[in-house]
């Protein structure tokens, strides 16, 4: 089996348990914490893929990559997946629920790149636009980027919106050279 299907087995099943359980925000918040944790300590899935730490090992480090206040739900998914000697798929699978609960609940993630730090009610105001053109609740993911000098860039799926000064600037640069050029 491929670890796509192996994940997405354990992804759906750990959904429809935590519905359930009524735990399926509760185990979502926590599979976002993890699957940063996999991103920014690529240890982490050494570790897990290692055959000489123990299972109780391995599942303190998951619940450490998922923050401090874990669910029992949660933890008894790690249980099932180190008794299944599953772990080496959990970023995977960490990833795939997530994907399974937005689809269930009609979240799109979007990433707002700002040149400076926003205040929460102009993103507020911003993700309700989003959510009105989108028909779908908005996640945002920020960044704060100073090289935009100004503005902001924003993208929803496929959909991207540059307003940013630096992008106004090149536009202003090309067109110049390309009229500049086209006079000599």
């Amino acid at each position: 089996m491929d670890t796509g299907r192996i994940s997405a087995r354990y992804a759906k099943a750990l959904y429809e348990f935590a519905v359930e359980n009524n735990k399926a925000e509760a185990i979502y918040e926590s599979m976002k914490i993890v699957s940063n944790s996999f991103a920014t300590v690529p240890e982490l899935n050494k570790a897990l893929v290692n055959p000489q730490v123990s299972k109780e090992k391995k599942k303190g480090l998951l619940i450490a990559s998922a923050g401090s206040d874990v669910c029992p739900e949660f933890e008894k998914f790690l249980d099932l997946v180190l008794e299944h000697k599953r772990e080496a798929y959990f970023q995977t699978i960490s990833l795939v629920y997530q994907d399974v609960y937005r689809k269930a609940k009609n979240i799109v993630v979007g990433r707002l790149e700002t040149a400076q730090e926003v205040s929460k009610a102009d993103k507020d105001k911003l993700k309700a636009i989003v959510e009105e053109k989108t028909n779908a609740n908005v996640e945002f993911v920020t960044n704060v980027n100073p090289e935009l000098i100004g503005g902001f860039l924003l993208q929803v799926g496929t959909y991207q919106l540059d307003a940013s000064v630096s992008s106004q600037l090149r536009i202003i640069k090309d067109s110049l050279l390309r009229n500049g050029s086209a006079n000599s």
